[in-house]
């Protein structure tokens, strides 16, 4: 017999107890020493098992979702170099990649692999811990900080995963792309590649001029990607009046 269902907290402390982690090591029947997971062993796991309920898929640090249309999100685990054995620091890293952009980015761009990474996203950011620095970082020193963090990082998770989510809804990128709301530095990628995938070569056209029109904001890889905006534009649609 089972007995009432747990609250997730519950759920992850239960995990932990059954996982033996840090430097402590266990030992099997037979007096062996058994090699226990170390604190971001746990952390990876935990983000991977509340990440699953959303659809992501999992591959050692990285966690990735993908929609119909081939937009992406995705999310990490980055050890900070500040980390020793008895402090263990961490950042949470996610980001927002579309289709078009990834596309252009394997084409373009020698060596990129078949699946993204956060670093390869139009847009990221990180995920802050209430008790943590000033540098988003996360820590670990102890088991009672590490049952502390899990029960936190579930808390993060569920509350931001599904606003991120929404991202690869386009009506819902369309809105905050038109409203600039939610994408801070990344809104005129978004923007343009939203253009450029619905053939609106004119309208491209003009947000992409003012930018080129100042030679200091524009450097060799970002003038790369205006062309492969405009090309995209090209065969989806009208040929802008500007277009070269």
């Amino acid at each position: 017999m089972t007995g009432p269902p747990q609250p997730h907290g519950e759920l992850c402390r239960a995990a932990l107890r059954s996982h033996p982690t840090t430097e402590q090591a266990t030992r099997d029947e037979g007096g062996g020493c058994v090699k226990s997971r170390s604190p971001i062993d746990v952390v990876v796991r935990e983000i991977g098992r509340i990440l699953a309920e959303y659809g992501f898929s999992a591959a050692g640090r990285e966690f990735r979702l993908r929609s119909p249309l081939g937009d992406w999100l995705v999310v990490d685990v980055q050890t900070s170099d500040a980390s020793n054995r008895s402090r263990r620091l961490f950042y949470v890293n996610a980001g927002f990649l579309m289709s078009a952009k990834w596309d252009w980015s394997r084409s373009a761009i020698p060596g990129k692999r078949g699946l993204p990474s956060v670093a390869d996203c139009l847009w990221s950011t990180r995920f802050d811990p209430r008790f943590g620095d000033t540098s988003m970082r996360w820590m670990v020193d102890s088991e009672a900080t590490l049952t502390a963090v899990v029960d936190e990082l579930e808390h993060v998770l569920h509350r931001e995963i599904p606003v991120l989510v929404r991202l690869l809804d386009r009506c819902h990128l369309h809105c905050i792309a038109d409203q600039e709301v939610g994408l801070g530095y990344a809104t005129w990628q978004v923007k343009a590649w939203l253009l450029a995938e619905a053939g609106r070569a004119g309208e491209l056209e003009l947000l992409l001029q003012p930018l080129e029109d100042d030679d200091q904001d524009v450097e060799d890889e970002d003038d790369s990607v205006f062309q492969a905006m405009r090309r995209l534009a090209s065969s989806r649609g009208e040929k802008g009046a500007g277009e070269r």
